[in-house]
Formats: C-alpha cells, structure tokens, sequence
C-alpha cells in the first residue's frame, strides 16, 4: 500500500505514522518511550494489559521538518487515557522542549481518561495538558488530528493543540450522547438518534460550525494539513488572545449576551471571601485584602461550562495578564463544583475548546510568573477540576473534599463493570475513591490542609512568592 494513498482510520498506530512520513521513513524518539510501559491496574478487571498502553511514538518528517508524534490506539480500551499513557504524553511534550522540533503531531483517537485508574489517570492526563501548554508557549507547535473519535479529557488535549483537524465521521465531545441523556433526559437528546448525535458531534457539524478543520482522510492532503500547521504557527500569546475573541462571538451567536446569573458561593467558602472582594462585575475573580492574592469563584453545585469558563478567562485576561499584577501575584484556582456543563447547549458550542482556552490562559500566566496553586475546597468533578486546579503546580485539599472522575453509574456504562461493585469502591478504593485520601496517594495532592482560612492561605501564597 502506498503511505501517501493509505485511508488512516483503516491503519493502525504504527502504520498511520508510517503513512505520513516522508518517505515512510520513522524512527525512535528515544529509549525511554520505547520501553514497555504496560499498566499495572488492569488485571484486577480481568484486562490484558498492553506494552505501550495505548500510544505509540516516533521521529520522523514531513516535508523535511522534523517532527514528533504520538499515536493513540482506539483498538485498546478505546483509545483511554491511563497513567502510564498520560505518564508517556506529558515526557513526549517535556522532551520536545528540550529538542525543539518543528512540530509535535498527536494522532488522536481516544474516549478520554481511562476510568478503570480514574484517579491517577486523571492527575498523569492533567499533568500533560499543562505540559502541552508549556510547549506551545515556547514556541513549538502542537497540532492534532481526530483519526477516531474523541471524548472526555481527549477532547480538551486536541482543542488544546495550535491546530485541530477531523477525519470524516469521527466525533467530538466533552460529554457523550449516552452521559447527557442520563443527567438530561430524552428531551435533551436521544442517544439513540443517531442523526441527532451525528449533527451534534459529527466532524462535519464540527468543522461547519468553525470548531475545527475537517480533512479528507487521504495521506497527501492530511501531509499537506500538517505542513501547513507548521508554517502559519502563530506565537502562544496571539494564538490565546484570538482564541478568547472567538470563543467570545461564539457565546453571543448562541446568544449568551450576559453572564449566567451566580448561584451562592459554597456555605463553607464564606468566610474565606468574605476576606476578598470581587475583582470584576461578575464576580468570576476575587482578590484578597486588597493585596496581590486572588481566586478563582467556588461554584458548589454549579457547573463549570462554556460561559463560566470564558468569564473567568475574561477577568483573569483583564486583570493578570502581561505582567500587570506585579511579580508576586499568587492565584489560588478553587476546586468546587458540580464539574463540567453537559448538556446539548455545551455540545453545541464546543465547550471542550472553552475549557482547553481556560487552561491555555493559566498556562499564558505562569508565563508571566503568575504563581497557581490548587485549592481543593469542595468537590473537584470530572473535566472543572482537570482543566483547573489540576492545572496548578501543587494542589491543596481541605480533608473533607472529594475527586470524582465520573459517578459509579457512567463508569459502569462505560466499562461494563458490574454498578454494585463499582459502587462499592466509591469510599475505599485508591484508583476509583472519591476521598481526596485517595487521590492523594498518587501525588495529585501537596497538603491537606485543616481548613480554608484566610490568613493560612496568605501564609502559603507569601511561601510560594519566597521560592
């Protein structure tokens, strides 16, 4: 078969980089990433574990630049995202800032974090976004391509690229069509409507909507996409910047004019804010004493969608950015919500990209020497805490928080494990437990903290400003 005539959904990882190679010729990235890094957690489920996890890597070029890249295998669990699979991303996007290719390529096809390891999944995945960011800042492209579908965490890493493109027939989403007809109803959307899922998530919705760039799966044109990703790159600054402005006519175009009225903060966050005052109109961001300490809104029972998200951004633009807070400015990223929004309205303006620009612009203040640190304070749920207090560098938790990667019942869709025994493990479990003990065990947490005070969290801000 000829690598520049091959249909890439019908290859498999190995061979769809082989397909748009130069020449077909590939290479290793290095010892460390070729070496077996099958997962330890699976045979608990009666699962056969996978040397290379789910994703394959590899040097080659594409019209003489050189480039790295990460191929997932939706043939393996779908595509998932486990420790060691998000573990290998996040080396590939450090590794390439020390090299410096033209580009980093993530051939894409996953259903997102793998909730068999939901727990350390979800920290190794969250830790990579922040890599990728890291990457794009220092100049190196990252572009993505949706050979297979895309949900969950993997959606926000492919909208998180510079650069994003779908195969026909692949999809696209945050939340799928089986996880808002539970929490929605019917009336929502029918799961089994395929017309109806198709016009929601179809590449071919997508790319008419503007969310991305639909390529036709044929080598040339896809080699020929890439190319051109590496040569229109644009710096991260300007990329965010027009990214926030997008993002912006999107909302008013679904007419989302005004931001969402603010439901009470969290009983337990009173007395904090009350230490604070808000730091624009809505209310997204709070600044304390008057002094250079600022956080984020707790949401408690809300959600964190599409609107939250780019109102947060808008205040943290408008009030952080190029350096206008001074060098000592300390942003606490609160952990409390009811996680991300899923419903068809979310669906329908991408709110994968409105949570992939929200870590983009925390990844634009680190640049600034903007320090974060994350305060879990409530429950940190699904893709509200993945794309933001996860994105901090050290994360502290109040003892009675909890982390819930997604409830006992969707896992159970999602894996066919039994409901029961899931259910069981919700309190006990290191890999499934909502506790933030649990979560804590695999490094996603620095310090439990006894509670939210005040003038505690003003002491760790004037610790991390001393380092």
């Amino acid at each position: 078969m000829c690598p520049t005539r091959a249909t890439l959904r019908a290859l498999d990882p190995h061979e769809r980089i082989a397909a748009l190679a130069d020449g077909g010729a590939v290479a290793p990235v290095g010892a460390a990433l070729a070496a077996a890094r099958a997962s330890p957690h699976l045979g608990r489920w009666g699962i056969a574990a996978q040397d290379d996890d789910g994703v394959v890597f590899a040097r080659m070029a594409i019209g003489g630049a050189p480039v790295l890249v990460a191929a997932q295998d939706e043939s393996f669990l779908g595509g998932s995202v486990g420790v060691r699979h998000g573990d290998a991303l996040h080396a590939l996007f450090e590794l390439a800032r020390q090299e410096r290719p033209a580009a980093v390529l993530l051939l894409m096809a996953s259903g997102g974090v793998r909730l068999h390891e939901a727990n350390p999944a979800e920290f190794a995945l969250a830790r990579a976004l922040a890599a990728l960011f890291d990457l794009r800042a220092a100049g190196i492209p990252v572009i993505a391509l949706g050979v297979g579908d895309l949900f969950g965490g993997a959606s926000v890493v492919a909208c998180a690229a510079d650069r994003i493109a779908l195969l026909p027939g692949t999809r696209l989403g945050l939340s799928g069509p089986r996880v808002i007809e539970s929490m929605r109803g019917r009336d929502e959307l029918d799961a089994d409507d395929a017309d109806a899922v198709t016009r929601l998530f179809g590449a071919e919705a997508r790319a008419a909507a503007g969310h991305v760039e639909l390529v036709t799966d044929v080598g040339d044109n896809v080699r020929n996409w890439i190319a051109a990703g590496i040569a229109q790159h644009e710096p991260f600054e300007w990329a965010t910047a027009s990214m926030q402005r997008r993002l912006a006519a999107r909302l008013a175009l679904h007419g989302d004019r005004e931001p969402r009225p603010q439901l009470p903060l969290p009983h337990a966050m009173k007395p904090l804010f009350a230490q604070a005052r808000p730091a624009d109109g809505a209310g997204w961001l709070w600044r304390m004493n008057d002094g250079n300490v600022w956080l984020t809104r707790a949401f408690g029972v809300g959600t964190f969608g599409p609107r939250e998200a780019h109102g947060l951004d808008t205040a943290l633009l408008a009030q952080l950015a190029d350096g206008r807070a001074g060098p000592d400015a300390v942003l606490f990223l609160i952990g409390d919500s009811a996680g991300h929004e899923a419903s068809r309205h979310a669906e329908a303006v991408c709110v994968s990209q409105y949570l992939a620009q929200h870590a983009a612009v925390l990844a634009l203040l680190r640049g600034t020497n903007v320090r974060q640190l994350g305060l879990l304070t409530g429950v940190g749920h699904s893709g509200a805490f993945f794309c933001n207090a996860l994105q901090a560098g050290h994360v502290y938790a109040l003892p009675s928080a909890r982390v819930v990667a997604m409830d006992p019942a969707a896992i159970a869709r999602v894996t066919g494990q039994d409901p029961a025994r899931l259910t069981a493990l919700v309190e006990d479990d290191a890999l499934l437990g909502h506790p933030v003990r649990h979560f804590a065990r695999w490094g996603g947490i620095t310090e439990m903290l006894p509670d939210a005070d005040a003038a505690r969290l003003l002491a760790l801000a004037a610790a991390v400003v001393r380092r």
